[in-house]
């Protein structure tokens, strides 16, 4: 198509836009809503999966040992066990002192050995990282097993529904996403069906000159595309100015969950809001022009 055809087809498609009065109004505000809650739950959804990875990246097998373990010889022997167990990543031998202070740090520094009468309850013990989430029932099952190690912990049970909730969440997310953008591209099929309804006769009439199909198709396949452009960017100054005070309100009130920063999140959601509007835009037009555009 030549780049002078232009100069017919924009001023045609902003024509068919203002002709189309509240259905326009509709279709924008629609599609406004709709990459509005699509971008807020992408967001929630991102954060989301931040949040799992941190906590699949702490969670880690603990093996006591018995109080009967007390050589080096009788050590290495069953941390050797262990690394010979299928998805084990990383094995790291923690002492009874070593983990003693490390409680007494989460409760404020407290000297917890001088508050139990010099007395270190806490047994050594192995910390197991897996090469993925997927392995930790099983290295725990395999470390049961091992002679010297009296009891496994993980979060059994706790890590399972953790993870079953937060998939929960993303498919949960991704439906509402679909719904919404079905919806978005019900209201731009709209208007473009009724502008070419209306402009049957000038259609018509362009096809006995000699116009050809694209030609009459692309005003308003460029129609579609204005209408979801513009709803995307209203959506999206939308979206970040909420997300910007949600951000303060969370990182203020809720300090041990982590959440995108704007400028990682910013960038990532205007190429989601906009892509998202110029696809639905796209489809949106076709989809009247292939039913209803009888050239």
């Amino acid at each position: 198509m030549k780049i002078s055809s232009f100069r017919y087809i924009v001023p045609q498609a902003l024509k068919s836009i203002r002709s189309s009065g509240r259905i326009t109004i509709a279709a924008v505000a629609t599609i406004t809503i709709a990459l509005f809650l699509c971008t807020f739950f992408w967001m929630v959804l991102k954060n989301i999966d931040l949040n799992a990875t941190i906590i699949e990246e702490d969670v880690c097998v603990v093996a006591y040992l018995d109080s009967t373990i007390n050589t080096e010889v009788e050590r290495n022997a069953i941390e050797s066990q262990i690394r010979a167990t299928g998805g084990v990543d990383t094995v790291t031998f923690i002492s009874k002192e070593e983990g003693i202070e490390s409680v007494s740090e989460r409760f404020g520094d407290i000297d917890l050995v001088e508050t139990l009468g010099g007395n270190n309850p806490l047994p050594d013990s192995y910390s197991i990282t897996a090469l993925s989430t997927d392995y930790i029932p099983s290295i725990a099952a395999a470390c049961e097993q091992i002679d010297g190690i009296s009891v496994v912990r993980y979060g059994e049970g706790t890590v399972e529904k953790l993870f079953t909730v937060t998939g929960t969440l993303r498919e949960a997310g991704l439906v509402i996403m679909l719904m919404l953008a079905v919806a978005a591209v019900t209201l731009i099929s709209m208007s473009v069906r009724l502008t070419i309804v209306a402009r049957r006769k000038e259609i018509m009439i362009m096809k006995w000159v000699g116009a050809t199909n694209s030609f009459i198709r692309w005003p308003f396949f460029l129609e579609g595309l204005i209408l979801g452009v513009t709803g995307g960017l209203l959506a999206l100054i939308c979206v970040l100015a909420c997300y910007t005070g949600s951000l303060d309100y969370i990182t203020s009130t809720i300090p041990f969950i982590s959440v995108l920063s704007f400028n990682e999140i910013w960038l990532p959601a205007t190429l989601f809001t906009l892509g998202a509007g110029l696809l639905l835009g796209a489809i949106g037009s076709l989809l009247p022009m292939t039913r209803s555009l009888n050239v």
